[in-house]
């Protein structure tokens, strides 16, 4: 895996970190997640409070989901991409919503960027 490449799963490049702004009442880490888990889902996307699991995911689906979301992160160094591998495994299964896992991003200091590189409008 490279986590500083340009090449990223998906067709989706790597994106910049971005701030933990809110959007509509909900923040532009949770707005990606849900868009990532919409995604892995073949659906729109997730809203901040929906569950992964109720909405049809399976642990297969899952992983996907948070290796994807470890590279947008691009923490820095391997130990930093592990320990927050390890923290998204832990939280998904306790916590399986947008902002369940935004809050692991936030407290790992990784913010991830729009799924589509591009502008919210």
């Amino acid at each position: 895996m490279n986590l500083g490449g340009t090449a990223h799963r998906g067709g989706h490049p790597p994106h910049e970190l971005i701030g933990d702004e809110m959007r509509n009442g909900q923040s532009d880490v949770s707005a990606t997640i849900g868009e990532l888990m919409g995604e892995a889902l073949l659906r729109g996307p997730l809203a901040p409070n929906e569950d992964f699991f109720d909405c049809g995911g399976d642990s297969v689906r899952a992983v996907d989901v948070l290796q994807r979301l470890v590279d947008i992160c691009r923490p820095t160094g391997p130990e930093a991409a592990e320990a927050l591998r390890s923290t998204l495994l832990e939280t998904i299964f306790e916590d399986a919503t947008p902002d369940g896992l935004a809050a692991v991003c936030a407290a790992h200091a990784t913010v991830p960027g729009p799924v589509g590189g591009g502008q919210r409008h």
